[in-house]
């Protein structure tokens, strides 16, 4: 039941962090060419410069096994949530480009919204789902390391455990994300507009 809810209830963390980042960046009311150059600055370069089914292939690479992996690493650390780094900073910069697309144009920012809605929230829902293998995978390491409390797995049936859920469900979603943003956020855009 907990693994259930425990996505569920970090994607309603990350869509606050979303809404949370919007509203601040549409109150502080950046200047427009620095921010979006900033943020585009974040965008891998192997995203930016593709297209088409070259761009489905960067996204998965992107996000299915370069932001995994990196957060797997800061899973290995003994800290808790550190690794929600990278899925709190993939929150934050949609909110930031819906905060700057509210404020230039309410009609506009509504299309952004609605035609990046699907794939931003299986994107976000797929890392949450890694938080919450990542997060077993992380008290398995802080309880061994402690040894306050009992850890009698291995390091390889903790690893089996942590990729299952990688392999049925996270790999998959971001593979339907990275479709999705490639081909029916367009198709969203160009219907709404």
């Amino acid at each position: 039941m907990n693994r259930f809810f425990k996505p569920i209830k970090y994607l309603g963390i990350l869509t606050v962090v979303i809404v949370i980042s919007a509203v601040i960046t549409y109150i502080i009311n950046p200047n427009l060419s620095d921010t979006l150059n900033s943020v585009s600055s974040n965008v891998p370069k192997s995203v930016s410069q593709k297209s088409g089914l070259q761009l489905v292939v960067a996204y998965i690479f992107n996000n299915g096994f370069k932001v995994p992996i990196g957060m797997l690493i800061l899973s290995i650390i003994p800290i808790r949530f550190l690794y929600w780094i990278q899925p709190l900073f993939t929150a934050i910069l949609p909110g930031i480009l819906f905060g700057i697309a509210f404020r230039y144009s309410v009609a506009k920012a509504f299309i952004i919204l609605i035609s990046s809605l699907p794939h931003m929230l299986l994107e976000i829902f797929a890392f949450c789902l890694w938080m919450v293998a990542l997060d077993q995978f992380n008290k398995w390491i802080r309880y061994k390391i402690s040894k306050k409390k009992s850890a009698d797995t291995n390091l390889l049936k903790e690893l089996k455990l942590l990729l299952s859920p990688y392999i049925k469900y996270v790999l998959p979603l971001i593979v339907i994300a990275a479709f999705t943003e490639t081909y029916v956020a367009d198709w969203i855009s160009h219907i709404l507009s």
